[in-house]
């Protein structure tokens, strides 16, 4: 029978050692659905550790590793989980060092620690096919997945969640289920989060994931997943269903409470109240999501709530306000993209040390199949000298072989990172942000900065008369015709589909304007031949300059838009400077 004082936790004084098995099940079943509980529980059975035996010790070391985590004590969860691991384990229990590596390894993940998280992993892996356990295996796979994703590496992370589902009928526990189930359905959003036709195929996952989160009562997951498809009714400008599923998720993070997700419930309100005309609510929402970001000081959330809550105060005409928060953005996205660089060289660092110290084992037994090789040959000292330095090449050759391919692989990797896989060019994440940066540099010393924007005329019935094979070639074209008139300084970008950006720091209009009508002209001399058919590219080219009102590229952006429909409006293959009288262009065109 469970043993509670009148607050609600359980007590030591009335628990006999029989029942505390049954106890420590009670807090295990309630570690992510009330962490108060389970902390002042943990208070109150401290006295019977002395007691316990090595099995309930393990488990209660989990369950105060995990509280300190959740509650921000995660230094002192570090060295209990450490202090624990380094101890022996017999076979049978061997399974608790594992799940304690398990904890280790997503504390310092939830922290930021990644390059520490990665090491803990590879602590890990080997003992995965000793204990043959389903559980802790998806955990470790989980947890790979969830740095990956932080690390902006989604491939790879969709490649260990495509290894999970097919492990999925292997879970028994609803809980279990449950995380495997949100961390699928987050890893294909981090992946096809922008592409509108995956977006009822992921609201389904995000949904399969929050039924089995309910049938566990978990009612953290349940936040997560039901904010998850809150999101995803935003994009689609189904504002009504976002703000309800929005309030739910809130209500349900408030009674864990866990207050990352409480801060992304409100962020959600935010751009909810903004869809529907209601700013001074959406300024409300965010202030209170920063408040609960602050007290977190987290980089990445504040850095979320920043950017919009600056473009919201600058549509309001709060300049002030609005420029403090741009520079607030600017010095966390900053502290971001740094943190996401170092974690994929970290990345790379700890799988290097991972190979090295594999390389180094497989060196030791060569040593000793050498030194075997000597008590039993008869051979001369000359062939005994050849043969070392035959091995001596070798590990010359092998450790050659390593480092290229270490740096073949920084190199991948930065590159899917940053470019569009197709053209070559930047992708829109990194080429607007690397503009943004030169803009707000730029603004502070009053320099010019333009953009030009232009989209290819008719490319839709190029691909549907020829093929997209023939429409991939022209993009393809497009791009290494311009890129090579392209100055150092400019930030040549792939907006999506067939529309580009340049982005030109240092550049008054007139200039833009002059090297526009050279791409134009550039773009009409490809020769369609090599594509396997005979006709003709052209594009419609927009161009507008930074005011002195401008605070970010937003504003540049939208003027060029228009100046881009106005091409297409006059008759299309024309370069267009923003004027006022363009306000009206793109709702005509549409």
């Amino acid at each position: 029978m469970y043993v509670f004082f009148m607050c609600g936790y359980v007590s030591a004084q009335n628990i006999e050692l029989s029942e505390l098995d049954e106890q420590l099940s009670l807090l295990e079943s309630k570690r992510t659905k009330s962490l108060q509980f389970v902390a002042d529980s943990l208070k109150e059975i401290k006295p019977l550790v002395n007691k316990m035996s090595l099995e309930q010790k393990y488990r209660y070391t989990l369950m105060l590793a995990h509280s300190k985590i959740m509650l921000g004590q995660q230094n002192e969860a570090f060295s209990l989980l450490k202090q624990q691991i380094s101890s022996p384990f017999s076979e049978e229990l061997m399974h608790y060092k594992a799940r304690l590596l398990v904890l280790l390894a997503n504390g310092y993940s939830h922290y930021n620690y990644f390059s520490d998280s990665l090491k803990i992993l590879h602590q890990l892996l080997p003992l995965l096919s000793e204990i043959d356990d389903i559980v802790i295996e998806l955990n470790a796979y989980r947890i790979a997945i969830e740095l990956f994703l932080e690390m902006n590496m989604d491939n790879e992370a969709l490649k260990y969640a495509n290894l999970l589902h097919t492990k999925f009928d292997e879970i028994k526990s609803p809980r279990d289920q449950c995380f495997a189930m949100h961390i699928y359905a987050d890893s294909i959003d981090g992946v096809y989060g922008l592409e509108a036709d995956k977006w009822s195929e992921i609201e389904n996952l995000f949904k399969d994931a929050f039924e089995m989160c309910q049938l566990s009562n978990e009612n953290m997951m349940m936040a997560i997943t039901i904010l998850a498809q809150s999101n995803i009714s935003i994009k689609r400008k189904q504002f009504t269903k976002a703000r309800e599923q929005a309030q739910y998720g809130l209500s349900l993070a408030s009674l864990v409470p866990y207050q990352y997700s409480m801060a992304e419930a409100h962020v959600l309100l935010a751009q909810v109240a903004i869809g529907e005309g209601t700013p001074q609510l959406g300024v409300k929402e965010f202030n209170q999501a920063l408040d609960i970001a602050l007290s977190l000081n987290f980089s990445k959330l504040l850095s979320e709530i920043y950017q919009p809550l600056a473009k919201l105060h600058e549509d309001l005409g709060h300049t002030d306000k609005a420029l403090m928060y741009l520079k607030l953005y600017q010095k966390h996205y900053t502290k971001v993209l740094g943190e996401t660089q170092n974690n994929i060289i970290a990345y790379e660092t700890t799988k290097f040390d991972y190979i090295e110290k594999e390389r180094q084992i497989h060196y030791l037994n060569k040593d000793r199949e050498l030194y075997s090789a000597k008590a039993e040959l008869t051979e001369s000292q000359r062939n005994n000298e050849r043969m070392l330095f035959l091995f001596i090449c070798g590990g010359l050759i092998v450790l050659t072989v390593f480092a290229i391919s270490m740096t073949l692989q920084k190199s991948k990797y930065k590159k899917l990172v940053q470019f569009d896989v197709l053209t070559e060019v930047y992708n829109r994440g990194t080429g607007q942000n690397m503009a943004e940066n030169q803009f707000v540099k730029g603004a502070a010393n009053g320099a010019d900065f333009s953009v030009l924007l232009f989209d290819l005329d008719y490319f839709k019935l190029i691909n549907d008369q020829y093929g997209h094979a023939v429409g991939d070639w022209v993009l393809k074209k497009v791009c290494e015709t311009v890129g090579k008139k392209c100055r150092s300084g400019d930030i040549f970008t792939r907006f999506g589909g067939d529309e580009f950006v340049i982005f030109m720091p240092n550049t008054i209009e007139e200039k833009a304007s002059v090297m526009a009508e050279q791409f134009r002209e550039q773009i009409i001399a490809i020769d369609t031949r090599h594509s396997g058919h005979t006709f003709t590219v052209n594009a419609s080219f927009g161009i507008s300059s930074n005011t002195a009102e401008d605070l970010s590229l937003d504003p540049l952006l939208n003027r060029a838009d228009m100046a881009m429909y106005s091409s297409k409006n006059l008759g299309r293959n024309r370069v267009s400077v923003y004027r006022s009288d363009m306000q009206g262009f793109k709702q005509q065109h549409t």
